[in-house]
């Protein structure tokens, strides 16, 4: 849905709204209040499974206790606790952001979330404050969660029951009124019953648990999302550009697993490699992966016809040359025809009716045009 890549998009001139839900409209709306133009916060779609989302982060927001955000890489987790933020009371603090896996080393993970004082381990130059006393009266985000270092989760658990932490080598106890909204991709049910997570740190965490779900579960909210993307490009580049038929085809073929993080790059890629005003597939293939681009139909004939009258040369060959095929789709006629020839390049050129003497011409075709399927 909306995650760190596609929470952020380029900044626009102009209002979005079209592609929002009202309840995004609102965050949309507090964001440029709080953030300024160029801090527009867009959660784009218009599906059932956002709306129900929306619908539990405003439920949640005014009330002070942590949040935990389930769900895939790149759905919009920060977006969700940034929404979460900018609609509760806590709107008025800071927003301070902690990647978590960023610290392996436990003194630096305690000193990012409670700060230290100088002289209090191996690096520590001067005093410096942690993200709790940065953030009172506001948020902290805690991005990947299970991934925050052993030594600093008991001293997030005390935090979080009584609001005190205390900085490293530092002898006295400080106060924040801070919000905590952790977010993570992993299972921390599972990682609660072995030694990675505290199981008392998890209960404490998920007081509200919300799932953010995958693109692939949001109906055409992609479809949104492409148009408020296309229009963000627009925006910067002052360039129009729209997709083809066939780009969308391939777009709505794609499962997503990188979600809208992955359609961001694709999107973005298309527009940068497109030289005239149209998007084609070839333009953003090499993202994808083969088994997702256009026309399995298409390379199906074409394998058909092949088998039945060969001229791979013209067939093949000459089609790619002049764009007619892509490149994925040539790895899956070629793949799909050694699984006929039981692997042996050989057997398979006798197979497309082509003669032994071939043979080079045809290795080195799929060589140097990267066609031999991995």
């Amino acid at each position: 849905m909306m995650g760190r890549s596609a929470v952020l998009l380029p900044p626009v001139t102009s209002s979005p709204e079209r592609w929002m839900l009202p309840m995004a409209r609102t965050v949309y709306r507090l964001s440029r209040r709080v953030w300024g133009a160029e801090g527009g916060l867009a959660l784009v779609g218009r599906s059932e499974h956002l709306a129900e989302l929306l619908e539990r982060v405003a439920k949640a927001a005014p009330f002070p206790e942590p949040v935990l955000l389930l769900g895939e890489s790149g759905t919009g987790k920060e977006l969700l606790a940034k929404a979460l933020y900018l609609l509760s009371p806590q709107r008025s603090g800071p927003f301070i952001p902690v990647n978590c896996p960023q610290f392996q080393d436990g003194n630096l993970m305690v000193s990012e979330l409670f700060g230290h004082r100088r002289g209090s381990f191996t690096g520590a130059v001067a005093d410096r404050r942690g993200a709790f006393e940065l953030a009172d009266g506001g948020v902290i985000f805690l991005d990947e969660v299970a991934d925050l270092h052993a030594s600093a989760q008991v001293l997030l658990l005390r935090a979080l029951a009584t609001g005190e932490f205390q900085a490293l080598g530092d002898s006295r106890m400080r106060k924040a009124n801070v919000r905590v909204v952790a977010a993570t991709n992993r299972p921390l049910e599972a990682l609660r019953f072995g030694d990675r997570f505290r199981e008392d740190l998890y209960f404490r965490l998920r007081f509200f648990r919300l799932w953010v779900p995958p693109l692939r579960e949001r109906g055409d909210d992609w479809r949104d999302l492409v148009e408020f993307l296309l229009y963000c490009l627009e925006r910067r580049h002052g360039v129009t550009k729209t997709l083809s038929q066939e780009a969308w085809d391939v777009l709505a073929r794609h499962p997503w697993p990188g979600n809208v993080r992955e359609l961001g790059s694709v999107v973005t890629m298309g527009y940068a490699m497109a030289e005239g005003t149209v998007i084609r597939p070839e333009h953003f293939v090499e993202l994808l992966g083969e088994e997702s681009f256009v026309g399995k139909r298409r390379e199906d004939e074409v394998l058909r016809e092949l088998l039945v009258r060969g001229d791979f040369w013209r067939l093949v060959h000459d089609a790619f040359l002049d764009r007619e095929l892509n490149r994925a789709q040539v790895q899956h006629i070629i793949r799909s025809g050694l699984a006929k020839a039981g692997g042996s390049y050989k057997r398979l050129l006798a197979l497309l009716g082509l003669p032994a003497s071939d043979y080079q011409r045809f290795m080195d075709f799929l060589r140097h045009h990267r066609l031999k399927p991995s």
